[in-house]
């Protein structure tokens, strides 16, 4: 099977994910690893299996992927799986479901099989802390355990659950 992993990334949280799904996709299929923007999105005939990540911001994919999936050509032998990155430690299933739909949706309208979406905790960019501060209204103690909660993710736990959903999706 002919797998590809692409994603968008602004902070290094997705990629890290998109580099463990790559890592599980090539144990047992050819698989390649690209940042979305090398892609066009009419050149995806040729693989069976397309992985597309984003990172979460203001709680939905950040346009150039929610673009990039508007713009996918019918493919109804491709199966499409998703994965987000976000700086929160948990959402509500109904959140992760409401962020993930575009990848639903774009499954949906262009006639591919949908494996599902992985979702992970990463660290916000430290040029955002102020303003996600603010908007939260979150003291300065809050803030700090927000913070310290973030600190370290994607972790290795958050890579090998990439990876265990990658080896589902592909089994399926």
């Amino acid at each position: 099977m002919k797998v590809l992993i692409l994603y968008a990334s602004h902070t290094g949280n997705t990629e890290k994910i998109a580099s463990a799904i790559y890592e599980e996709a090539s144990k047992k299929h050819s698989a390649e690893l690209k940042k979305l923007k090398d892609v066009n999105p009419n050149s995806l005939s040729d693989f069976d299996q397309v992985f597309i990540g984003s990172p979460i911001n203001a709680g939905k994919i950040v346009k150039e992927v929610s673009e990039f999936l508007n713009k996918l050509p019918r493919l109804p032998e491709m199966k499409l799986a998703g994965f987000i990155t976000h700086a929160a430690p948990a959402y509500p299933k109904q959140t992760i479901d409401d962020m993930t739909q575009p990848f639903a949706d774009a499954c949906e309208a262009k006639d591919m099989e949908y494996k599902g979406c992985f979702s992970c905790q990463g660290y916000l960019a430290d040029f955002m802390h102020e303003a996600v501060q603010k908007m939260q209204k979150a003291d300065n103690g809050a803030w700090q355990k927000k913070v310290e909660q973030m600190t370290g993710h994607p972790n290795t736990d958050d890579e090998a659950n990439a990876r265990v959903f990658a080896a589902s999706a592909l089994s399926q």
